[in-house]
């Protein structure tokens, strides 16, 4: 299982090389720290596929940095096993309570521990509730937080937002290079809208180049906003030169015409679902919204709509 990235967080540096020492046999990259404080710090940029978290250290100790991993929307599903000298009932409890999704005691023996790093990751990588591309949640999760919103009566914005011109892209450029901008598509969103509304945000990928995001109202507008002109601004880079000079590519439409096709961009509606108490209305209703706006005449570039009846 080549490629998978494992942290080891504990404060005892020979267990961190123990563990290193284990699993690096089974091509796992293994990455060590002494602190909850180092740990935070490295997710704030990368996304280990799994954590290995001791309970018992000095300043955020593994119930709190636990905790902190879950509330997360970027880290909250990856997998956690608490390695811990602490053998109490209690505190097994506690930590699974938080999210943690095993618990081994020190000692522990290491056949024991691959075994079950290996079934964690292979329960993740088979999560069918995650896009195999992008990882982010698929239709199942996405409706399932909407019901949960909706069941605690928050007020949320509904974003539904879609790649133009895709599909004559992947037939220009093939499906590693449209697999390439799905991907950036979905970091983009994470990224705008982690910094314009970082405690109530939720990206999901439906699938192909449709994504949804759920955000809080006030910030809804400019996130999409700056989400469109990013996008306008990096989409380019992934064209040739030539054709980014022309602003277009040519190829056959549905109908089999040749035709021609402007760089992408992003088409977004945004709806909040007042009254709307179902999940396929809310996604029909900025479905709706989207395919009008992709109709508007004379566009150019990304654009964003919200519904204004609502």
């Amino acid at each position: 299982m080549p490629d998978k990235t494992i942290i080891i967080v504990d404060d005892d540096p020979n267990v961190g090389l123990l563990v290193s020492a284990v699993l690096k046999k089974y091509d796992y990259t293994v990455v060590s720290f002494n602190s909850g404080a180092e740990m935070l710090e490295f997710l704030q940029t990368k996304k280990p596929d799994l954590i290995l978290l001791d309970l018992r250290m000095p300043g955020p100790d593994g119930y709190a940095l636990c905790k902190r991993v879950r509330e997360n929307p970027d880290t909250r599903d990856i997998p956690i096993i608490i390695l811990s000298g602490v053998s109490e009932v209690d505190a097994r409890i506690s930590a699974i309570e938080l999210g943690a999704d095993d618990f081994i005691t020190k000692p522990f023996d290491v056949r024991e521990l691959r075994a079950r790093v290996n079934r964690l990751i292979k329960r993740k990588t088979a999560d069918t509730a995650l896009n195999p591309l992008t990882r982010l949640p698929g239709s199942p999760a996405i409706e399932e937080e909407v019901h949960k919103r909706l069941a605690a009566g928050d007020v949320f914005a509904f974003l539904y937002i879609d790649a133009d011109n895709f599909k004559s892209y992947n037939d220009v450029y093939g499906y590693a290079k449209g697999d390439e901008v799905i991907k950036h598509i979905s970091a983009l969103l994470a990224r705008e809208a982690r910094k314009h509304s970082p405690k109530n945000y939720f990206v999901g990928h439906i699938g192909g180049d449709d994504f949804v995001l759920l955000l809080g109202i006030p910030e809804a507008e400019k996130t999409a906003k700056a989400i469109t002109e990013e996008f306008d601004r990096t989409i380019p880079s992934f064209y040739t030169e030539t054709d980014r000079a022309r602003g277009f590519i040519t190829t056959a439409d549905r109908k089999n015409k040749t035709t021609d096709f402007q760089i992408m961009s992003l088409t977004i509606g945004i709806i909040v679902p007042k009254g709307i108490k179902h999940y396929g209305k809310i996604a029909q209703t900025a479905a709706e919204l989207k395919h009008y706006a992709k109709t508007l005449p004379n566009r150019r570039g990304s654009i964003y709509i919200k519904d204004r009846r609502l």
